[in-house]
């Protein structure tokens, strides 16, 4: 069975995987620093929360719309009916 990437699937794998990049790799030390504060908050505590807010709603998004459902068009795939 081959598998079909649709622009949303390819989007929201490509967001999963900046955020965790932004999240996780060396690139953090980039928003290592105390200043600029924001609304008396270190830059490096927005910076987490901002990236981890942005992965919160994409994680939504993709719940939403089915992304990890076989069909196209993001319906769920319900089971037939049995006649017992």
């Amino acid at each position: 069975m081959r598998k079909t990437f649709t622009t949303r699937k390819l989007a929201i794998y490509g967001g999963m995987l900046l955020g965790f990049i932004m999240l996780e790799s060396p690139l953090v030390m980039v928003a290592n620093h105390v200043e600029p504060m924001v609304m008396g908050v270190p830059f490096l505590f927005v910076w987490n929360l901002g990236w981890w807010a942005f992965l919160t709603i994409l994680f939504l998004i993709a719940y939403l719309t089915n992304w990890g459902s076989t069909t196209r068009g993001g319906m769920a795939v319900s089971s037939p009916k049995r006649d017992d």
